[in-house]
């Protein structure tokens, strides 16, 4: 009880002191006094600066769930009989490949309706391996995937795969809300990067600033959402030697690869170091957001931890689904097609954005979005977003879902037909003007 009470009392010192790396040593040198690990210190070092975080103001919302009721509220507004262009969530516009939908629909007839194995039926695993195996000159197994409950749970698996209560995961803003979220949810620390739109949202220099002994994982998504950036071959390398250096993991997120509209992306699997996953997903490339279907790529250990993380949660992927995600894999010409359709839609958004003088956008490199920078004093994305749909029938993302930095930012989603995704524009640039 002695040794408790002094420990606490280290506890709460160290919720007062500037916190240091001379500190944590400190801490590391009176915890193995009393018998406990290093590694044992530096969680605890990491759960008190998130505490210090959370009651300083430095949390961050949690802006999907806002994301959410706002889309709820332009689907509401659409079954009101108003007209309503959809450009505020990542989800496309068409839909599964007609093979797909018949593979489900066959599985189904024939009884693949089971259990089936925590890390996904061996046929889709083995396809899988073969075309990344293919397309990057790798030798991947069966093994070195784990078929997951969409990109959302390759994530979530692998973030508990690979890191520990208190560890510190860098995540790089602007990012998709539920990075932070999901590093909170399991009781990591999320170290947050703000990239520039100044700096063409490069994150080198600022991820070796803030890397430190605590960090355990370095989450990457390129082509980004929401951005569009996509990062050189000498960056990503640039961040492997980072990570290497503190014995760092990469989640590389790369659920937007086939979207990728310049020269220079490289998945980190063809550049990659030994503590690399690599996180896919059906959604987007075949537009097959409610099947669920996603998957991670590492080696056979940490594939399988990600496996048994989601057996635990949700037991397994419904065969059948698999099964259509198996057909989708096989119909290129469909993956094809969606990539250039959204590569079109993405110049119909420069080009109508960049019509307007308060409107600062970016010639888009990737994934489905387009990041403007509303150049007008006072500007509140979450208020702009509402104005807009409720009096312009057009519904956004306001920036400041993708971090707190970015509130004079609008992320627009490519998921509309030419003639309408045009007037979605004009209907834009008349609400910021009117905005002044």
């Amino acid at each position: 009880m002695r040794e408790i009470a002094e420990l606490s009392k280290i506890c709460a010192s160290l919720a007062k002191s500037d916190l240091s790396v001379e500190m944590l040593d400190v801490m590391i040198s009176e915890f193995s006094r009393h018998g406990l690990s290093g590694d044992f210190a530096r969680k605890i070092f990491s759960l008190v600066l998130e505490e210090r975080g959370r009651y300083g103001g430095e949390g961050t919302p949690e802006s999907g769930l806002k994301l959410r009721e706002f889309a709820s509220r332009a689907l509401e507004l659409q079954r009101m009989g108003r007209e309503v262009y959809r450009l505020e969530l990542g989800e496309p516009d068409f839909t599964a490949p007609p093979s797909a939908v018949e593979a489900a629909c066959k599985a189904i007839r024939e009884g693949y309706s089971k259990y089936g194995p925590a890390n996904g039926i061996k046929e889709l695993r083995a396809a899988i391996a073969s075309k990344l195996s293919e397309r990057f000159g790798l030798d991947l197994k069966p093994d070195n995937i784990a078929v997951t409950a969409g990109g959302t749970f390759a994530v979530y698996g692998s973030i508990e795969a690979v890191t520990g209560l208190g560890d510190e995961v860098i995540v790089i803003e602007p990012a998709w809300p539920l990075y932070a979220h999901q590093v909170r949810w399991l009781g990591r620390r999320p170290k947050i990067i703000k990239t520039r739109f100044e700096d063409n949202w490069d994150p080198v220099n600022m991820i070796q600033e803030k890397v430190s002994r605590l960090t355990k994982l370095i989450i990457l998504n390129y082509p980004n959402n929401p951005t569009g950036r996509v990062l050189d071959e000498r960056s990503i390398r640039a961040i492997i030697e980072i990570a290497e250096d503190y014995g760092a993991w990469i989640l590389s997120d790369e659920v937007y690869m086939d979207f990728c509209y310049r020269d220079g992306f490289e998945s980190i699997l063809k550049l990659g170091t030994e503590r690399t996953i690599m996180v896919n997903s059906f959604s987007k490339t075949w537009g097959m957001t409610g099947f669920r279907v996603g998957y991670v790529v590492s080696d056979p250990e940490t594939a399988a931890r990600v496996a048994r993380a989601q057996n635990t949660a949700i037991t397994c992927i419904p065969e059948f689904v698999q099964r259509a995600a198996l057909a989708a894999l096989n119909d290129e010409e469909s993956a094809r097609r969606n990539v250039e359709l959204i590569g079109m839609r993405l110049r119909i958004l420069y080009e109508e954005l960049s019509r307007s003088r308060l409107i600062e956008v970016r010639p888009p490199e990737g994934a489905m979005y387009i990041f403007p920078r509303i150049n007008v004093e006072g500007f509140d994305s979450w208020r702009f977003a509402w104005k807009l749909l409720e009096e312009k029938g057009v519904a956004i993302a306001p920036g400041a879902c993708f971090g707190q930095s970015y509130n004079n930012h609008l992320r627009i989603s490519a998921v509309l037909d030419e003639k309408p995704l045009r007037e979605a524009c004009r209907r834009i640039r008349e609400a910021v003007e009117e905005y002044c």
